[in-house]
C-alpha cells in the first residue's frame, strides 16, 4: 500500500472503531507510537514533545482516547527507550503483544502506527522496520 492509500485505510479504521478503549489496548498503542518515534535509534526529550504534538493534531482521528493517558503511557515508554534503548524496545514489544490474537485491537494499534509513520509525511527505512516489528509483535503481516 502506498502511504496515502495506507493512511486512509488507517483512519477509516479508526473512524469504525466505537468501543471504550481498554489498558491494553491504550498501553500497545502508546508503545506502537514511541517504537515509531525512536525509529532512528535516538530519542530525545524534543522529539517526544514534537510527536506527541504531531499526534495531537491527529487527535479528531482517534476517537474515544483520553489523550491525557496516551501521553502518559507515552512518555513512560520513551522514558525506558531513552534510559535504556533495547530494555526501553523489549517493553514497548511486550506492551504490544498484550492484544496479539484480539483481531480489532491488533488492527487499532497497527492502523494508529501507520497514522503515526506517515503524520510528517515521510516514511523512512528505519521506521518502515519499526512497523514490521511492531507487525511482529502483533503477530500481524506487515
Amino acid at each position: 500500500m502506498v502511504p496515502d492509500e495506507s493512511m486512509a485505510y488507517a483512519i477509516a479504521t479508526w473512524a469504525r472503531f466505537d468501543a471504550g478503549i481498554s489498558d491494553d489496548l491504550l498501553r500497545a498503542l502508546s508503545a506502537a507510537f514511541a517504537l515509531v518515534a525512536a525509529a532512528d535509534g535516538e530519542l530525545a526529550e524534543s522529539e517526544v514533545d514534537e510527536f506527541i504534538d504531531l499526534l495531537r493534531r491527529k487527535a479528531d482521528v482517534f476517537s474515544g482516547i483520553n489523550f491525557h493517558e496516551l501521553e502518559r503511557a507515552f512518555r513512560d515508554l520513551t522514558d525506558s527507550l531513552i534510559a535504556d534503548p533495547e530494555q526501553g524496545r523489549a517493553r514497548a514489544c511486550d506492551c504490544i503483544t498484550r492484544v496479539k490474537g484480539d483481531a480489532e485491537k491488533c488492527e487499532l494499534v497497527r492502523s494508529g502506527a501507520a497514522i503515526a509513520l506517515a503524520v510528517d509525511g515521510r516514511v523512512r527505512a528505519p521506521e518502515q522496520a519499526a512497523m514490521q516489528d511492531i507487525c511482529t509483535a502483533l503477530g500481524l503481516e506487515a
